[in-house]
């Protein structure tokens, strides 16, 4: 905990840092391994991809005495784009995970052994220690998700292309390569708070931070399509995310979403999720003054 000793942390904030010193190193850990395995992995894919250039192989008309580096060129490619979903997977899971974390062994086991007592009684105010509990994990947040988001947004340019194409509207990718990825962290940890402070037993508000987590990220990602006007035929994008329906007159509703809407799209997601986030803090702060005057 040198690193954190040196941000000067006081009070709660230090006690919490000490007490989920290993559970926030672990996380850190995860994330800057799978931040560093996507560039070198794309730079491998990369140097085979010149090295098959260079040796006058083609993927599109194997000649002979290709054939060996082909298939080994889009093997790795292959490899690649499951590292991929790998780290989407990992980075879509997180804010569940954050949600379960603050809502159990950082807010309900103290609620439930009664330990948040002996810091009240040394000069820690309710407001004070609830701050503290939701102050680390979203500064860990804050400092560490968008360089992921930006790795991951980077490898995610480096497929369109690739044999093996990722599209930015997949639901896997697209909550992991914008803004959204944050909102839905600050979200989760709000959710957490309130649902430990309401239930007040660890397993029991981890339940419930998971499941308010994950239901709205699939509620977001149902409305997702609707959050900004769709394109029509008259316009063009190179990776369009296609939303076309069959009328009940067999004519095809064309529509879809270019390319250029994922920053629209991304901003009025986010900004929601940035309100639920700040309602549901507003929330916990309300429940603790109730329970707690």
């Amino acid at each position: 905990m040198s690193a954190l000793s040196t941000l000067a942390l006081r009070g709660p904030l230090w006690v919490d840092a000490r007490l989920h010193r290993l559970t926030l190193w672990t996380g850190v850990a995860l994330l800057a391994l799978a931040a560093a395995a996507l560039p070198a992995a794309r730079w491998y894919v990369d140097g085979l991809g010149a090295d098959l250039t260079a040796s006058g192989c083609k993927v599109e008309k194997i000649v002979p005495g290709c054939g060996i580096p082909v298939r080994h060129y889009l093997s790795v490619s292959l490899h690649f784009n499951r590292l991929f979903f790998l780290t989407s997977w990992l980075l879509t899971a997180l804010p569940v995970l954050l949600g379960a974390f603050v809502a159990g062994p950082v807010v309900g086991r103290e609620l439930e052994s009664g330990t948040y007592r002996l810091q009240w009684t040394q000069s820690v105010t309710p407001g004070r220690w609830l701050a503290g509990k939701l102050l680390l994990p979203a500064a860990g947040a804050l400092l560490v998700l968008p360089a992921s988001v930006l790795v991951q947004g980077w490898a995610l340019s480096t497929t369109l292309h690739s044999w093996y194409p990722v599209e930015w509207y997949q639901n896997t990718v697209y909550p992991t390569v914008g803004p959204v990825a944050v909102a839905y962290a600050l979200f989760a940890i709000a959710a957490g708070a309130l649902a430990g402070l309401l239930l007040r037993r660890t397993v029991a508000g981890m339940a419930a931070a998971v499941g308010a987590t994950a239901c709205t990220i699939i509620a977001l990602a149902l409305l997702r399509p609707h959050l900004w006007p769709t394109a029509d035929s008259a316009a063009s994008s190179a990776h369009p995310w296609d939303l076309s329906t069959a009328t009940a007159s067999g004519v095809t509703d064309v529509r879809y979403h270019p390319e250029a809407h994922f920053w629209p799209l991304q901003l009025v997601e986010g900004g929601i999720v940035l309100i639920l986030a700040a309602a549901a803090t507003g929330a916990a702060f309300a429940v603790l003054r109730r329970r707690h005057a």
